[in-house]
């Protein structure tokens, strides 16, 4: 039998519903799934912000706590520095001491023996000054005078050429203009030393000055030039 119109358009009218109704399902399935892709994004968004922010605290603290170290780390160099700096400081004062007190057994062992020394040599000596020194002026370790002659004498523990030059250019030749009471004194320079090479004894001869040496058994020796320089 033939459709008639009227069933046809019920028909049709009835897909069309079901189309729709179908459309309308899926619409909401579909805007289902992307709410819940949106959702997921979300929540992926927070996590990774939550990631971040953790990320942000432990970096703030590692910072804060590296640069404590540093802190701690810098002051205790400067501590270890000043430390170090005091440690020197007093072994400089305690080698100067050291250096002092040879110089003074030096001066004081040769000052001890001088005069008998020089009486050997035919000058006889009434005094010997130790340490002389006018106001203002250069210092002279040993002065052995008499009525008429000096004989000025620098003392050191071990002979350098720059104690030779020093004292041979320099303080010998200001001795009279130190001390204008010896200006009429026959004035001879002498060196002597605790240590003193064969060869430095022979150079301070040459050089017109007394040498004085120290021998094992204390006794003071003097070593007189050929030309003695004279002021």
């Amino acid at each position: 039998m033939d459709e008639s119109f009227l069933d046809y358009l019920k028909r049709v009218t009835d897909e069309i519903r079901e189309i729709q109704k179908n459309s309308a399902a899926e619409s909401e399935a579909r805007a289902a799934e992307s709410k819940a892709r949106v959702a997921e994004s979300e929540a992926r968004a927070a996590e990774s912000k939550a990631r971040m922010d953790r990320f942000g605290e432990w970096l703030a603290k590692s910072s804060a706590e590296f640069d404590q170290r540093i802190r701690e780390n810098n002051e205790q160099i400067r501590k270890s520095r000043e430390e170090f700096n005091r440690s020197m400081a007093e072994v400089n004062r305690n080698l100067g001491g050291i250096g002092n007190t040879q110089g003074e057994i030096a001066e004081d062992l040769f000052r001890r023996n001088t005069k008998a020394a020089l009486n050997d040599y035919g000058i006889p000596i009434d005094q010997v000054h130790h340490n002389l020194r006018a106001t203002g002026r250069r210092e002279y370790d040993i002065v052995a005078v008499n009525a008429n002659q000096a004989v000025v004498i620098e003392i050191k523990t071990k002979l350098k050429a720059k104690d030779v030059e020093k004292f041979f250019q320099t303080q010998l030749p200001q001795f009279k203009s130190a001390f204008p009471e010896f200006r009429d004194y026959a004035v001879y320079g002498g060196m002597g030393a605790l240590v003193m090479s064969k060869e430095q004894e022979l150079e301070l001869c040459g050089l017109g000055l007394f040498v004085f040496t120290q021998g094992e058994d204390g006794i003071t020796r003097v070593r007189k030039p050929e030309n003695p320089i004279t002021l």
